[in-house]
C-alpha cells in the first residue's frame, strides 16, 4: 500500500520561495527606511499567513491533540502578528517604538503558547523512550543554551548600555524563550507521530525565528540593531510555518511498532538532537581560539553536555540490544509457527517436506540412503466422536512422545496433519526396525477421560537405498502413503513396506519372511 503523500503542494513552496526573494531584494536594494517599512509590513503578513495556514491544518488533524497543537500555533502566530502590527504602526508614524511595549506582549505571548502546542503534540514511546528523551532534552537544551549564551546572552548580561532592568529582561527573554522552543522542537521530532514533513517545517521555522530574535537581542544591547537583513529569519520563519499548515495529514500513523508498543525512532529524527552539539562544539571552537578561553561555569556547562551525550549514546546501545532479541524472538516463533505442528511441537508438514528434498539430494550426489515410515492411528475418529476433541488432542501429544521416544535423536518426526505422522530416517537406520519400535511403543494402554484405552497404528514402510536411482519427495511419500493404506486394510497395527525392486507393497509376513 502506497502512504498519503504529505508534502506541502508545489505551489505553495513556488509561492514561498518567490515571497522570501522578493523580500531578500527589497531589503537588500532599497533605501534603509524604505527597506524597514517593508520588512515590518512582510513580518506582519507572514505571521497572518502562518495563522492562516496553522488554522487550515487543524481540519486536516486526525486526533484531538493534534488539533490542539495547531490551534495552539495559529493563536501564537496571530499573537505575534498583532505584536508585529503595532509595531509597524508606531514604526511607520514616528521612527521610533518605545521599547517595552505591547508589541514585547505580543512576541513573548507567541513564545508561551508555542511551547504549550510543542509539549502538547503527542508523542509515542514506552520507558526507555522517556529515558532517552529525557536525556535528549537535557543534551538539547544544554547545546542550543551553550550557544545562545556564547553569542549572545552573555553579551547582552555584560553590556553597558544603560538600559533599565525591565529592558534588559526582555532582550534575555527573547533567545531563552528560543532556546526552550528549539529544545522542544527537537524534543518532539524524535518521538512525534503523524505528519513530520509538517512539524519537520514547523521546526525550522522556529529556529528562523529564533536566529533573528538573537541578532535582535545582541544588537540591541549594543544599541546596533536598524532591522536589515537579519528580520529575514522573522520573515522566512513564519512562512515555513505557513507552508507546513498546507501539508496533509496522513489518515494513520505510520511509524513502525516495537514489541513494548513503542514506535521504531526513524534515522533522520534519531540524529536530531546530535546538530545542535555540533554546532555548539564549533561555536566553543571558535570562542576559545579566536576570542577568550571558557569561564568555569562554560565549562561545566560543556562537561555536562558530553555526559549527556554518553548516557544517550548508552540508553541507545540497550534499546539497540533490545531490539535485537526482541527481533531474535520474533523469528524464533515465525520460525515455530511455520515449521511446526501447533499442538505437539513436533515438525509439520513444510518442515518435513524441505527435509525430505535435503536427504534426497544427498542421496543423488552421496548415495545415501534414506527412508520414509508413515503411521496412521487406528479407529482415532472413535476416540474424538466418543470423548471429545480434547481428549483426542491429548491424544496426540502423549503419541507424539512415544513416537519420539522410540526414535533416534536425528531422525524427524512429524504430524502430517489429523492423526498421521511420519519419521524421516537417514543414513543406515532400517526402517522396518524403526517402524516395529514405534508400534510397540504405542501398544501400551494409554489413559486419558478416567480410563485406559488402547491405540494402534497401521504403518507403511518407503525406502531408497544408496544403489537405487534418484526419486522425488512426492514419489517418496506417495509409495509410504499407499504402504500404510495396505496395512490399514490387511488389520490394525501392522506394517507393509513398499519394495522398489517389484513396485508392489509387501505385508508383515512376507516382511518378516524376507528378513529371515
Amino acid at each position: 500500500m502506497t502512504q498519503e503523500c504529505t508534502a506541502p503542494p508545489r505551489a505553495a513552496v513556488a509561492a514561498t520561495l518567490v515571497t522570501t526573494l522578493a523580500c531578500v531584494l527589497a531589503l537588500v536594494l532599497l533605501p534603509a527606511a524604505a527597506a524597514s517599512d517593508v520588512s515590518d509590513v512582510a513580518q506582519g503578513v507572514a505571521a497572518l499567513a502562518a495563522s492562516i495556514g496553522a488554522g487550515w491544518h487543524v481540519r486536516r488533524c486526525t486526533d484531538r491533540r493534534t488539533q490542539l497543537t495547531w490551534v495552539l500555533v495559529a493563536l501564537a502566530c496571530l499573537s505575534w502578528g498583532l505584536g508585529e502590527a503595532y509595531w509597524s504602526w508606531h514604526s511607520l508614524r514616528s521612527d521610533v517604538v518605545p521599547f517595552p511595549s505591547l508589541a514585547d506582549v505580543g512576541f513573548l505571548t507567541f513564545a508561551v503558547l508555542m511551547a504549550i502546542g510543542l509539549l502538547v503534540h503527542p508523542a509515542r514511546g514506552g520507558r526507555s523512550a522517556f529515558l532517552q528523551r529525557l536525556f535528549d532534552g537535557m543534551l538539547t537544551a544544554g547545546a542550543v543554551g551553550l550557544i545562545s549564551w556564547l553569542t549572545t546572552l552573555s553579551a547582552v548580561t555584560s553590556a553597558d548600555d544603560g538600559a533599565t532592568g525591565l529592558e534588559r529582561l526582555l532582550l534575555l527573554a527573547y533567545p531563552s524563550s528560543d532556546v526552550l522552543l528549539i529544545v522542544l522542537t527537537v524534543l518532539l521530532l524524535t518521538r512525534a507521530g503523524g505528519n513530520r514533513v509538517a512539524l519537520h517545517l514547523v521546526g525550522a521555522g522556529v529556529v528562523a525565528l529564533g536566529i533573528s530574535d538573537s541578532a535582535f537581542a545582541y544588537l540591541g544591547a549594543l544599541g546596533l540593531y536598524d532591522g536589515g537583513l537579519i528580520d529575514l529569519g522573522w520573515i522566512g520563519g513564519f512562512l515555513l510555518i505557513a507552508l507546513a499548515g498546507t501539508c496533509r495529514e496522513p489518515a494513520a500513523p505510520t511509524g513502525r511498532r516495537l514489541a513494548d508498543g513503542s514506535d521504531a525512532v526513524r534515522v533522520p529524527a534519531s540524529v536530531l538532537p546530535y546538530v545542535p552539539v555540533l554546532v555548539a562544539l564549533f561555536v566553543v571552537a571558535a570562542v576559545t581560539l579566536f576570542a577568550r578561553p571558557l569561564s568555569t561555569a562554560e565549562t561545566i556547562v560543556a562537561c555536562g553536555i558530553v555526559l549527556s551525550l554518553l548516557a544517550r549514546q548508552y540508553l541507545s546501545v540497550v534499546d539497540n540490544s533490545r531490539l535485537v532479541r526482541e527481533l531474535a524472538t520474533r523469528e524464533q516463533q515465525l520460525r515455530r509457527q511455520a515449521f511446526s505442528d501447533s499442538l505437539t511441537g513436533l515438525a509439520n508438514r513444510a518442515l518435513f517436506r524441505d527435509r525430505l528434498e535435503h536427504v534426497l539430494e544427498l542421496h543423488d550426489r552421496d548415495c545415501r540412503p534414506a527412508a520414509v515410515v508413515f503411521l496412521d492411528l487406528d479407529d482415532f475418529k472413535a476416540v474424538n466422536d466418543s470423548y471429545g476433541h480434547a481428549a483426542g488432542d491429548e491424544l496426540l501429544v502423549r503419541v507424539a512422545e512415544r513416537i519420539t521416544g522410540a526414535t533416534r535423536a536425528g531422525d524427524t518426526v512429524a504430524r502430517l496433519g489429523g492423526d498421521e505422522f511420519a519419521v524421516l530416517l537417514e543414513d543406515a537406520a532400517d526402517p522396518l526396525e524403526t517402524a516395529a519400535r514405534i508400534r510397540d511403543a504405542l501398544r501400551p494402554a494409554f489413559v486419558f477421560a478416567g480410563a485406559e484405552h488402547v491405540v494402534e497404528a497401521s504403518v507403511g514402510v518407503a525406502a531408497v537405498n544408496a544403489d537405487e536411482p534418484s526419486v522425488t519427495a512426492d514419489i517418496l511419500l506417495g509409495r509410504s502413503d499407499a504402504a500404510m493404506y495396505a496395512a490399514k486394510r490387511a488389520g490394525k497395527a501392522t506394517i507393509a513396506s513398499f519394495d522398489t525392486a517389484t513396485g508392489a507393497i509387501l505385508p508383515e509376513e512376507r516382511l518378516l519372511t524376507a528378513h529371515c
